[in-house]
């Protein structure tokens, strides 16, 4: 179903009752006058069929509002065929003209009104080329009190409608408030960074969240942004507001953002294109990496320590799940990663040891949070093999261990 704009529906409301009103005014002007029954079979036409054409005619339109616009024209000019057609009888013409004339002015302003009154004129001159002007400006009391009847009942209802739009209006501006309120709030108090940029890579706006790095000057609008960027990161983030330009789509990127004291902050922008007032602009929003680029330089380094430590390493959860083990783990004990990760530590155990030996590390990991000494082990393959151990209890900030270290290595010449 084809929606189209409310105030088609409100003036087809308006219109039916209006013309339906002019119907019985005219009807009682022109009863006892000899018209035929072609004159009133015009004025059936006219007022009681045509404001559902015309309303047909603006629903079923591509436009729907500007065709209800041109229909206000056409009541217009009709009204003006009307008014010379009766003879100008004064308060018919005058509720005729006024009536045609009000709706035009208040959807098009005094253009509208203008227009409205050429339109009227050019009706009443087409009947006049037609058949001729004629003067009758006279009606009988009943049509003079229905005619003011009806066209207060009609200004009312105008002015419903006006009430109603300008009441659309300012819950309109209200909500546009509130939502530009909220945006400038969350802009202006985003931890991120929040950018508007001309097709050039310029400013047009920068969050507050800006000068905790960039001078003001940097930021004036109209500077480039693209300048502000680590040298080696601005060919490929020009490249990607140009994408961003060209294919409407979203583009991710990192890049070093130069700081006022010389630092590189490390950023992940997102950028994406809109149309403000026929230009090309871009809203980039970008998150401080900068920490997290570290810590996972931190993480890796960590990790390729761990890797390639001479001595085995295993982790393990509190319940005895191991977790993980390095490359020198496998060297020792012939067991790859996959053959122990979440698997029990106590499945690779041999009996080379009571339970109490287990149950002793236990207490004393549970009373000194470490334990070494040199035991017996064996490999994969069977080989029995002297081992140098500790152990290490990892805990949280209320003292319940969470995880065990375990770091060892093949103890003298690991021979039996």
């Amino acid at each position: 179903m084809t929606k189209y704009h409310w105030l088609v529906r409100t003036h087809y409301r308006v219109r039916t009752f209006a013309c339906a009103t002019e119907f019985l005014v005219i009807g009682m002007h022109m009863d006892g006058h000899g018209y035929n029954s072609v004159a009133w079979g015009l004025l059936a036409l006219q007022f009681l069929i045509y404001p559902h054409l015309v309303f047909w005619r603006a629903k079923k339109s591509r436009d729907p509002l500007k065709a209800e616009l041109d229909n206000l024209l056409l009541d217009a000019l009709i009204s003006g065929v009307w008014a010379a057609a009766l003879g100008f009888p004064v308060w018919i013409a005058f509720t005729l003209f006024v009536g045609s004339s009000l709706n035009n002015a208040i959807n098009r302003g005094w253009r509208g009104a203008l227009a409205a009154l050429l339109v009227f004129a050019s009706g009443t001159l087409a009947w006049g080329l037609v058949a001729g002007l004629r003067l009758s400006p006279n009606t009988d009391l009943p049509v003079t009190l229905l005619c003011l009847l009806g066209m207060s009942v009609y200004l009312l209802s105008v002015g419903d409608i006006v009430y109603a739009k300008a009441s659309k209006l300012r819950e309109t501006r209200e909500a546009l408030r509130k939502s530009e309120e909220n945006y400038r709030l969350i802009t202006e108090n985003a931890g991120d960074l929040i950018a508007m940029l001309d097709a050039e890579g310029r400013w047009v706006y920068t969050s507050p969240s800006y000068r905790r790095l960039l001078t003001e000057t940097a930021l004036a609008g109209g500077v480039s942004a693209i300048d502000q960027v680590h040298p080696e990161d601005r060919d490929g983030m020009h490249a990607q507001i140009k994408n961003a330009l060209e294919t409407g789509e979203l583009q991710e990127f990192l890049y070093r953002l130069m700081a006022d004291d010389g630092s590189a902050k490390e950023f992940e922008a997102t950028v994406n294109s809109f149309t403000q007032a026929g230009e090309r602009k871009i809203v980039m929003v970008s998150i401080d990496i900068t920490e997290l680029r570290q810590l996972d330089k931190t993480l890796a380094i960590q990790a390729h320590a761990f890797e390639n430590m001479t001595e085995g390493m295993m982790i393990t959860a509190a319940d005895g799940m191991i977790l993980s083990v390095n490359r020198a783990f496998t060297t020792v004990t012939g067991y790859s990663k996959e053959d122990v990760v979440g698997k029990s530590e106590s499945e690779f155990r041999i009996a080379l040891q009571p339970p109490k030996f287990y149950e002793d590390i236990r207490d004393v990991l549970a009373k000194h949070g470490y334990w070494t000494d040199i035991t017996w082990s064996r490999r994969k393959d069977k080989e029995i093999y002297r081992e140098r151990r500790s152990v290490s209890s990892i805990r949280d900030e209320a003292g319940r261990t969470t995880h065990y270290i375990t770091f060892f290595a093949i103890a003298g010449d690991g021979k039996n």
